[in-house]
């Protein structure tokens, strides 16, 4: 295809502070929460 770059391109974004404990807590309190839904429903 004549309209392509030949080189791939890449987005590249600032990393936003505080995000990935705020992801990781969030994540942890989903299994948690999981957990205990499986646990009371045995």
């Amino acid at each position: 295809m004549s309209g392509e770059p030949s080189d791939k391109m890449e987005l590249r974004h600032d990393p936003v502070p505080g995000y990935r404990p705020f992801f990781f807590i969030i994540l942890a309190a989903g299994v948690i929460y999981l957990a205990l839904i499986f646990y009371y429903t045995l």
